[in-house]
């Protein structure tokens, strides 16, 4: 697995001098790709080394080489309709160009002065993240005058065993509730309705002014809006991971499409508020970390399938209740939702489980157990 680890380093002439050619090396790339029409990475790079070598002596081959790849992936990832202009302060660095030495908490560099060694501030995030560190982002700040290096580290990944007496937790993500668990845990989402409506509210009056300051303000107010959102996220699955389950399961949801079905504008505006794709980023990662796993299973009629005798009708939902048309039994809709997860988790735990014991009696049987390759038996 990888992770992040995000450093402070002190602000230095060399390296704004290489993070500014560095820019310019992307946009070299950029402006030439436009002119001549060529968007293949391989025929990009192997074109414009030449011309970015001699227009930026100073830059090294290792930096012109990632200015080029940096280029090319802006171009793969950006609608290819009209110039990119490249206003970022930021440095790509791979294995030949960085070494970060965590002992002694500095790191090396490749700049325009040549190679250099930084202090880099303190992190516990350096003890807890051990691994190999494999590249590294510089990120520049000309405003603030601030620099930041993301390094990079390849952890190997946890062990997630294989229990016959697995416990799977189930979980429903909606709108009302933020997160309803089949354990009769639930998140509701009135804090965050209340915070949000605040910053809407104020973002609407912002943008009637249309002055510069409320542009700035506006700007401003839309940060703190996705840092609580980030905050709120990160605290809900932390309380999740820390819950004694092995396997966590979520329904594969696709608010793009949800937006397309539900046209209202009050559910609109609901779901703008919504943010369940980080939310289950997040869990995926910390359960990483722990050893725990998290599987993703289809939606299909969770919501009209009773969780006790899977009788399945649309009628069995009404708002916020589910009372099953066959049993009669009544409970909380999004806890139903939830209940049905976990069981979809269950099973799909076990097939997945039975093909992964299935593959290694197969590798088995043609490599003898020793790992050289042998004829596989007749049966």
């Amino acid at each position: 697995m990888f992770r992040t680890i995000k450093l402070k380093l002190p602000y230095d002439k060399a390296l704004f001098e290489t993070a500014r050619q560095f820019r310019e090396a992307k946009q070299i790339v950029l402006d030439y790709s436009f002119e001549n029409k060529v968007f293949n990475k391989n025929k990009l790079n192997k074109e414009t080394y030449k011309i970015v070598s001699e227009k930026i002596p100073i830059l090294t081959s290792a930096l012109v080489q990632t200015a080029r790849n940096q280029a090319s992936e802006a171009l793969k990832s950006t609608k290819i309709e009209k110039k990119i202009k490249k206003r970022s302060m930021t440095v790509r660095y791979n294995n030949r160009t960085f070494k970060f030495y965590p002992e002694s908490y500095t790191i090396s560099l490749t700049t325009v002065n040549g190679r250099l060694v930084f202090p880099v501030a303190q992190s516990p995030m350096i003890d807890k993240y051990k691994g190999e560190y494999t590249n590294a982002h510089l990120v520049f700040n000309e405003r603030k005058k601030k620099i930041f290096i993301m390094v990079q580290v390849e952890m190997p990944d946890k062990e997630v065993d294989k229990k016959e007496n697995v416990r799977v937790l189930g979980i429903y993500r909606g709108i009302k509730n933020i997160a309803v668990l089949s354990n009769n845990i639930f998140f509701n989402s009135k804090h965050l309705m209340e915070v949000k409506g605040r910053y809407q509210y104020m973002k609407k009056k912002l943008q009637h002014l249309g002055t510069r300051s409320a542009h700035r303000k506006l700007k401003k107010l839309s940060k703190r809006d996705r840092r609580f959102l980030r905050d709120l996220n990160h605290i809900i699955s932390k309380k999740i991971i820390s819950l004694p389950y092995d396997v966590i399961t979520l329904e594969a949801l696709n608010p793009a499409k949800m937006k397309k079905n539900f046209k209202g504008k009050r559910f609109r505006k609901k779901l703008g508020s919504w943010s369940p794709a980080e939310l289950e980023k997040f869990i995926e990662y910390k359960a990483e970390e722990s050893g725990k796993e998290v599987i993703l299973v289809n939606p299909r009629y969770t919501s009209q399938k009773c969780s006790r005798c899977g009788y399945i009708k649309k009628s069995n939902r009404k708002g916020s209740t589910f009372k099953c048309k066959n049993r009669g039994i009544e409970l909380n809709a999004d806890l139903n939702v939830s209940k049905n997860i976990e069981v979809l988790g269950k099973s799909e735990y076990f097939r997945l489980k039975s093909a992964s014991q299935s593959l290694r009696i197969n590798e088995t049987l043609l490599t003898g157990g020793d790992g050289d390759l042998q004829q596989a038996p007749k049966l």
